[in-house]
């Protein structure tokens, strides 16, 4: 639920917290990433792609989504896009980077659209890299990334299929409580299982609490690998190694809660 491609300008390399360095191109990271997904039979990812149009398009495998982290400009291009096929996930939606939260109003048309034609949302909740606010995004503020902030999308558009990527990450209950408020809310749980020993134990938490909750048919298993293909390998061996969850549990989390929210069946 939760893969990025990247643009020739976009793609960068660099060592990935745990030292592993990045694929030398752009092409190899797409060939890596590709086999990986077909070593793990992997047969459905979302991609948004960094920088660009998406051209990862096989269907067979790829569901395109549109990365941004502020709102889109053009309504009508917004609504060409969804028409067209191109937009079938809107997001990743990287608002905290940007300054801004889900809930603000120059995000409304383009839910207004999402929810007309039943166009998923995927929305970054949590922080972000270490340091991030003082690179790319001065505006990023951990603050804005409590899933909390997007409470008054779903009370404006209670059809909007909206899933919170990270699982809420440091506000992970805050995540888990908004799923039990409204039934129309999934997570992925993106970088958690494989980035940093800190959200790795947010992971942890989250699924033994989500568990405990009844809340376990909206996680969905998703990546975030940025420049790492190695990423989906090691998240899906820490997402296996849970002996508190059972087989039935894994494999909803896997696949099965993915196929629901995305009604890919």
């Amino acid at each position: 639920m939760h893969l990025h491609d990247y643009t020739e300008e976009t793609y960068f390399v660099a060592p990935a917290p745990d030292g592993t360095m990045a694929p030398p191109s752009l092409a190899e990271f797409q060939k890596q990433m590709k086999e990986i997904m077909q070593q793990y039979n992997v047969v459905k990812g979302v991609i948004s792609t960094i920088g660009g149009p998406n051209v990862m398009e096989n269907e067979e495998v790829f569901i395109p989504g549109m990365y941004t982290n502020q709102p889109p400009q053009d309504t009508t291009g917004f609504r060409k896009q969804i028409e067209s096929g191109q937009i079938k996930v809107f997001g990743e939606i990287g608002a905290v980077y940007g300054g801004y939260t889900l809930s603000d109003p120059e995000f409304e048309p383009y839910l207004k659209l999402c929810e007309q034609y039943d166009i998923p949302v995927a929305v970054h909740t949590g922080g972000g890299p270490s340091g991030i606010a003082y690179r790319c995004c001065p505006q990023f503020r951990i603050t804005l990334g409590d899933p909390f902030t997007i409470e008054d999308v779903l009370v404006k558009h209670p059809k909007l299929r909206i899933y919170m990527m990270h699982a809420g990450e440091v506000f992970y209950e805050h995540a888990l409580r908004l799923m039990t408020q409204y039934r129309q809310v999934y997570a992925d749980l993106g970088v958690l299982l494989w980035v940093h020993e800190q959200p790795m134990d947010y992971a942890e938490q989250f699924l033994r609490k989500a568990k405990k909750y009844g809340l376990l048919d909206r996680v969905m298993y998703g990546t975030d690998q940025m420049v790492w293909p190695h990423a989906i390998e090691k998240s899906i061996l820490k997402l296996d190694e849970y002996d508190f969850l059972s087989e039935k549990e894994k494999r909803m989390i896997f696949y099965e809660n993915a196929v629901r929210f995305l009604r890919l069946q």
